[in-house]
């Protein structure tokens, strides 16, 4: 039985809304890296004492699915009891948390109030490095977790606001980047605390806490009463999605992710049985960023409005088989497990949209990384860059190109002037590229390109999958294409790479170019509206040849479009 009204539930939301945005400001303001700074490749969330999602605010839709198993692990191996007020956690273990590779590191705070613990505060970011093979941590040769650098189970990081000097000793051992990661850490772990646990404990002063921790419940059960309204309004039946990603270890093996989008009443079952077999190679993802995934796409379809908590996981069911890409088994390797998670994104996203009556949506572009780190002598760093390009078309509109989209949500793309300043790099060229849009009635989003003169002897790791079978285009939209990794463009000593590599050797004075893979095109091209395509060619995304060949645009069309004072025919 409920003890809060209505009124006081959603009042209580809202501030729980406010205090997580607070605590991403905060990091986003006192973190030590690009990563954090530039990328915004962090969230924050605010869970009860079981670790059931309350309130989160994520730029990264993935993050959805994490802190419950975070707060989880942290529970598997600290009783309550063995917890104090101003202690705080670490874990990057991805088989203990809800971390999907050892990259991503959370710290979670309990919240006590009236001398017991009513909640946790959590805070998810990558770290630049957590030692291993190359700089970055990024290994395609890891065939095991343990071959991607420093696992940490479930540990302290502070002990009553103190820091825990043998837990800072051991990230200090274990990274080519150390300050880097213990600053992030701690602009973390500050937010959760000064913001966080203050704010909650202030709330529950004004309320009482029960009203606020019934408050907790409640605003789930109307989360997930929404959802399945909607739910069950669409029509009962299997929904099949599948997508195609590269195996790291058999660059000529194409791997297989599955998801049948099951509608029965007002349940939502989302089942990935039917997916590969894990790989040998980090090219596997966990679950939990799985389920956030489907929590997003299912926002998406329903109410971009509905709060993030745990009434989502209640209405959205998922359902893995164990030992397969989605779902590996113990110590199955995951560093670069976000080169498989677009792909997973696809199928959820073409799955429900055949579920709920949506118009279908192409594929994405394939992720892209790229991760450069210093060797040998000099000053140490590691530079860390998201490439998030363009995003798939859909029956009715175009797809975006270069904007924080999809499943990296709000990440965003490292400006210029930060990469030259804080790195050895120089940034000769950053540009889309013509012709790579997948081509339909509507148009895919481009590919990106970036080339970096490098300034003094760095190891490469990046590169995108889905080389042999790229975003896929629907309703008669053709294919976007795949990325590549080129050394030395042009010279005669050039060095192309496709698919993720690491721990590629670059000395001072090396080019490097960068190409994303390029998003899916809806419908047939030579559908597309002559104006749209015109405007497409004026623009550079298209060449006079293609807008010809692959859009029907007649030669004295392409010929007036290009023409310095265009006439629109």
């Amino acid at each position: 039985m409920a003890t809060t009204d209505v009124i006081s539930q959603e009042v209580i939301r809202a501030r729980l809304d406010g205090i997580v945005r607070e605590m991403q400001a905060a990091v986003l303001r006192t973190g030590f890296s690009t990563i954090i700074r530039e990328s915004h490749d962090f969230s924050a969330g605010i869970t009860d004492r079981e670790g059931n999602v309350v309130g989160q605010f994520s730029p990264l839709p993935p993050h959805l699915g994490a802190y419950p198993e975070c707060v989880k692990g942290v529970l598997q191996f600290y009783t309550y009891d063995q917890m104090s007020d101003g202690d705080c956690f670490l874990i990057n273990h991805p088989y203990y948390s809800g971390c999907p590779h050892p990259n991503d590191m959370v710290v979670v705070l309990p919240v006590f109030h009236q001398g017991k613990v009513v909640a946790f505060c959590a805070s998810m970011g990558h770290k630049s490095d957590i030692g291993g093979q190359s700089p970055g941590s990024r290994n395609t040769l890891a065939r095991d977790v343990f071959g991607e650098g420093l696992q940490i189970m479930p540990v302290k990081f502070l002990s009553e606001r103190v820091p825990h000097k043998e837990t800072h000793q051991l990230l200090r051992s274990n990274s080519r980047t150390p300050e880097l990661v213990i600053g992030d850490l701690g602009a973390q772990a500050g937010a959760l605390w000064s913001i966080g646990a203050y704010r909650l404990k202030n709330l529950m002063d004004e309320y009482g806490q029960d009203s606020v921790t019934d408050a907790f419940e409640q605003i789930g059960l109307r989360t997930e009463a929404r959802v399945r309204q909607v739910i069950a309004q669409w029509k009962d039946g299997v929904y099949e999605a599948s997508g195609f990603t590269d195996d790291i270890v058999d660059p000529n093996k194409k791997l297989r992710l599955h998801v049948s989008a099951i509608v029965n009443g007002d349940r939502l079952t989302l089942d990935f049985s039917q997916t590969d077999p894990q790989s040998l190679g980090p090219i596997n993802a966990r679950p939990p960023f799985t389920r956030g995934m489907a929590y997003y796409a299912a926002i998406a379809m329903i109410d971009p409005g509905i709060p993030n908590n745990f009434g989502l996981a209640r209405a959205v069911d998922c359902v893995f088989g164990e030992g397969t890409v989605l779902n590996p088994t113990f110590p199955t390797p995951v560093g670069f497990y976000s080169m498989t998670l677009s792909t997973v994104e696809d199928i959820i996203f073409e799955a429900i949209s055949k579920a709920a009556g949506k118009p279908l949506v192409a594929h994405n572009a394939s992720s892209g990384m790229v991760v450069m780190g210093t060797v040998g002598g000099g000053r140490r760093y590691v530079q860390y860059e998201l490439m998030m390009s363009g995003n798939g078309a859909y029956d009715g509109g175009d797809g975006w190109t270069g904007t924080g989209h999809s499943w990296g949500g709000g990440s965003k793309l490292t400006s210029v002037e930060i990469l030259e300043s804080e790195f050895d790099v120089e940034l000769r060229n950053f540009s889309l590229v013509s012709d790579s849009g997948g081509p339909g009635e509507y148009r895919g989003g481009l590919a990106l390109r970036r080339e970096y003169v490098i300034q003094q002897p760095s190891r490469y790791a990046g590169g995108s999958p889905r080389n042999l079978s790229p975003a896929q285009g629907v309703g008669g939209g053709l294919d976007g294409i795949a990325g590549a990794v080129t050394i030395n463009p042009g010279s005669p000593n050039e060095q192309k790479y496709v698919g993720i590599i690491s721990n590629v050797m670059l000395q001072e004075g090396d080019v490097v170019r960068v190409e994303t893979g390029s998003a899916g095109g809806a419908g047939d091209p030579l559908k597309r509206d002559r104006l749209r395509v015109m405007n497409d060619l004026r623009n550079g995304y298209i060449s006079p040849q293609s807008a010809v060949a692959t859009y029907g645009l007649s030669e004295e069309q392409a010929t007036q479009a290009l023409s310095p004072k265009p006439e629109v025919i």
